[in-house]
């Protein structure tokens, strides 16, 4: 049922009403989120893989800080360990891939080694 005053408007005891300031404030800008679409379109357009490596190590920090990652669902460090780390490990596994598979990355740390 809907009440008769509406949310903005508080009554006061002696029965009259006063206006709530009703603020408006600007969502933040999502720039992470765009800056990670804006790489995706890089990757795409360069076809290196180095960025989905990034991604990838990115992901795997990520998710040791905070203690949860994500596959398909949330998976939590505290109800699922064994699935979480591995999973982290996924995630690191597939970064050193991208970034070996490289060439100049792999010429790169091919030069440091000898």
């Amino acid at each position: 049922m809907a009440s008769a005053t509406p949310s903005s408007v508080k009554v006061n005891s002696s029965g009259k009403q006063s206006q709530k300031p009703v603020k408006k404030e600007g969502k933040a800008l999502p720039w992470k989120s765009l800056l990670g679409l804006g790489l995706i379109l890089v990757e795409l357009w360069l076809n290196t893989g180095i960025i989905w490596g990034v991604f990838m190590l990115l992901w795997a920090i990520m998710g040791i800080s905070a203690g949860h990652t994500y596959i398909l669902e949330i998976l939590e460090r505290k109800e699922h360990p064994v699935l979480f780390w591995f999973t982290i490990n996924l995630w690191l596994l597939f970064a050193a891939f991208f970034f070996v598979s490289n060439k100049h990355v792999y010429a790169f740390f091919q030069a440091l080694i000898v």
